[in-house]
């Protein structure tokens, strides 16, 4: 039974579909880099210029991972930068994909929190300019373990989202920015509780080579040079 205020955390079912590692061969033209494209910038010329200015600058954010972009508002404070949404924005889940045992409750709720609950769904909101999107985004309300104490405390955890949401979603129509992240903020932490990945940083990892991966020591910038143009070969 996981302590309270902790994540609960379950081990992927042997179902879970796994990423295909990429081929070396013609990685040159293949930038930029990482499953989400958030290392270096795209360029849609098809071109071999085109793809080659793209693999240098998509490689050298790989191999110096200083040279990543930053997060806009916590700068150097994470290793890496966030995306945010550009503008208030809304959570509105509709009834037919409401869990199980919110749904079974869905019409007493929406009598007694209709800022919260109504007839076709639920709706967190306003979420304020800037929001983290990993922290929407990953939201899972489904607990996934089958032990019956776990779930129970993963559906209290949604359960207790839902009820500090009405704060939020009690924001007047015409209320400033930072009013509206004012109230966001009494939601932050459960939303994260209930995220299936809490590292919102979207161009961390894969420091092979350089001084942040602690097990070997890091590559010279001539080494990567090297590397580098060793790669453009292939």
């Amino acid at each position: 039974m996981s302590e309270p205020g902790k994540r609960i955390v379950h081990p992927p079912s042997r179902a879970t579909l796994i990423a295909q590692r990429s081929m070396l061969i013609s990685l040159w033209s293949t930038a930029p880099f990482l499953l989400n494209n958030s290392l270096g910038k795209f360029n849609p010329s098809p071109s071999v210029d085109a793809r080659l200015d793209s693999f240098q600058e998509s490689i050298e954010e790989l191999l110096w991972p200083e040279k990543r972009q930053y997060d806009s508002v916590l700068g150097d404070k994470v290793p890496g930068t966030i995306d945010r949404t550009t503008d208030r924005s809304y959570i509105r889940v509709a009834s037919g994909y409401l869990p199980d045992f919110l749904n079974g409750l869905h019409g007493i709720l929406a009598r007694f929190l209709p800022s919260i609950f109504a007839e076709e769904g639920i709706a967190i909101g306003p979420i304020p300019k800037g929001t983290p999107v990993g922290l929407l985004a990953n939201l899972n309300v489904v607990p996934e373990t089958h032990d019956p104490i776990q779930r129970a405390a993963y559906q209290k955890r949604v359960f207790d989202l839902r009820l500090k949401a009405k704060h939020e979603n009690s924001v007047p129509a015409g209320a400033s920015d930072d009013e509206v992240n004012k109230a966001f903020a009494n939601i932050k932490d459960p939303l994260m509780l209930l995220s299936k990945c809490p590292d919102l940083v979207v161009n961390r990892g894969h420091y092979f080579g350089t001084s942040y991966f602690a097990e070997e020591p890091p590559l010279s910038d001539e080494d990567k040079r090297a590397l580098i143009e060793f790669l453009k070969t292939f």
